[in-house]
């Protein structure tokens, strides 16, 4: 989730850990200067981000290299239009109670501030698909559907991979109006699920995390219709969350993985003249040229279609989703 307050690549280590002081102080926002790192903190530059954190260094190192991996994927989508200057700042904080003291969102993972310029999480206790603490929810899934929930909890690899996203596009868009929010929060999910394999930064894997919501929704003939979720500004996209954030994702995943839609490059068009015009009504007229209701229903089948066809990378996710289908009747 992308909120503003009002409103694969080596590492470099630049700057070693900084001792932190002995006395408590308030923790400054966006960057710092090594004496404004407080007491039980840390501060590291490596690569191209500032990361401060009070959360396990092991933890944190994993998400470094990550996200500088990351970034050359955002470059490769969207080639940077200015410098990139100083490193870009992420906070995880040891705990999600510290993590919304510090004035997060209740219901976020992480989020991105434009107007601090950083972007902050929280050890969620689950680091690339990895558990790094036992659970502490107290609670013990018994439905088919909350077994199925359960084996999706925020990862903090995916939970960055989709913030660092907003970081990069908002640096360098640098438009005042509202952002288009199904590629702007799409192009977040879909960088959720990405892991190195082989070597190599894998993006492009299916959303474990909104497989569901939107398969039952196209079951259900309760989806969006693709023409007027182009248009949505934040406002509209967050009324609806839960739905537009799962069909904002499989409609850039289609987009960008289906073998015939994907040569059309729609996507990029529209991110281009958006960058260009500043404008969401020019970029869905630009990318969209010349578009009449057949041209719509012809994508809308396809997305559909292609979208039912997606299944959970986790193996038992999809035998619990089958189970749950069979459940309610469909």
């Amino acid at each position: 989730m992308r909120w503003t307050p009002l409103c694969c690549c080596a590492l470099v280590l630049l700057v070693t850990a900084v001792v932190a002081q002995d006395q408590e102080t308030k923790l400054t926002k966006g960057d710092w200067r090594d004496d404004q790192v407080p007491k039980g903190w840390a501060r590291k530059v490596i690569g191209k981000y500032e990361f401060q954190s009070n959360a396990p260094w092991e933890s944190v190192e994993v998400v470094a290299k990550h996200m500088n991996a990351m970034l050359e994927r955002y470059k490769k989508l969207y080639p940077p239009v200015k410098q990139e200057g100083k490193a870009y700042v992420v906070k995880i904080f040891k705990n999600r109670a510290e993590f919304l003291k510090y004035g997060a969102p209740p219901n976020a993972g992480g989020y991105f501030s434009k107007t601090d310029q950083e972007m902050v999480g929280f050890d969620t206790g689950k680091v690339g698909g990895v558990s790094t603490k036992a659970s502490t929810t107290g609670t013990t899934p018994v439905s088919l559907r909350e077994r199925l929930a359960a084996r999706f909890s925020m990862d903090l690899l995916g939970v960055f991979a989709h913030e660092g996203w907003h970081q990069y596009f908002h640096k360098h868009c640098g438009s005042g109006v509202p952002f288009p929010s199904w590629c702007d929060e799409g192009i977040g999910e879909y960088f959720y699920g990405s892991r190195v394999e082989g070597g190599q930064m894998k993006v492009g894997r299916v959303n474990d995390y909104r497989l569901g919501t939107i398969r039952s929704a196209i079951k259900r003939s309760k989806t969006i219709p693709l023409k007027d979720i182009v248009g949505w500004d934040q406002q509209k996209y967050y009324a609806v969350a839960g739905l537009a954030y799962a069909e904002g994702w499989s409609l850039v995943h289609f987009l960008m993985e289906h073998p015939q839609w994907k040569q059309k490059k729609l996507l990029q068009k529209y991110m281009t003249n958006f960058v260009e015009q500043h404008s969401i009504e020019e970029a869905v007229q630009a990318a969209f040229k010349g578009w009449k209701d057949e041209h719509w229903a012809a994508m809308e089948k396809d997305w559909k279609e292609f979208t039912l066809t997606l299944k959970y990378g986790d193996a038992e996710a999809e035998i619990l989703a089958a189970e749950l289908d069979t459940e309610e009747g469909k």
